[in-house]
């Protein structure tokens, strides 16, 4: 009963708030040490990966257990509610939610900390959740944000509020939250919110080797 009701709570919360070569610059130092700092907290720990999309990560490649959700806010908050289920009693999870995201900010391929998500949806704010350390604010909404899903004048007014841009950091953050379980978020730039993003599937697989080495790394 009480899964169900964190289930419905969740829902309701998340309602009123679902072949090109890639270019990589190198990531800026303080950047790459913010995503250190992150794999050396989650050294030793009972670590599950989130991701929306099966491109985006192959789990025979990574020394974790990848749970894989669907993209939007809904699908992420369903696949973790379904998750914490199966626990066994005395586990200690941790939750790292990887996957792509847009931002005008990064470059394409730079992976980043997040630690100040926003929860995004008919074009308000509603809420924040801060995490320890040091990171870039997300803004996780219903839309892909681009210009061929929002004005130019809107990619640019949010772009200069928030340094990324996804669809399911917020709800993976918001039932951490809710259960008191340590949570950590990576996005991967896949794009700079210009509307050129012409081959998806080539961007997640480059993404995907870019994690892939990463999460095997230390």
């Amino acid at each position: 009963m009480k899964k169900t009701l964190a289930l419905l709570f969740g829902c309701l919360l998340l309602i009123a708030c679902e072949s090109r070569q890639v270019d990589v610059e190198p990531a800026d130092q303080d950047t790459m040490t913010a995503v250190n700092q992150v794999l050396e907290e989650l050294k030793g720990r009972e670590v599950f990966l989130f991701v929306a999309d099966k491109d985006e990560i192959s789990p025979d490649e990574v020394p974790f257990p990848v749970v894989f959700t669907g993209m939007g806010k809904m699908r992420m908050f369903s696949g973790l509610v379904k998750w914490h289920e199966t626990l066994p009693e005395g586990s200690n999870p941790v939750v790292l939610n990887i996957g792509s995201a847009g931002s005008a900010k990064y470059p394409i391929g730079t992976i980043v900390n997040c630690t100040r998500i926003f929860n995004g949806g008919c074009d308000l704010v509603h809420d924040c959740i801060e995490l320890s350390g040091d990171g870039a604010s997300i803004f996780s909404g219903d839309y892909f944000m681009s210009t061929q899903t929002f004005s130019p004048e809107q990619v640019k007014e949010l772009s200069q509020q928030y340094d990324l841009f996804d669809m399911e950091a917020y709800a993976a953050a918001c039932f951490c939250k809710m259960y008191d379980i340590p949570f950590y978020c990576l996005k991967a730039v896949s794009d700079n919110l210009d509307g050129n993003l012409k081959d998806w599937r080539s961007i997640l697989a480059d993404i995907r080797v870019r994690f892939t080495e990463l999460l095997n790394a230390f």
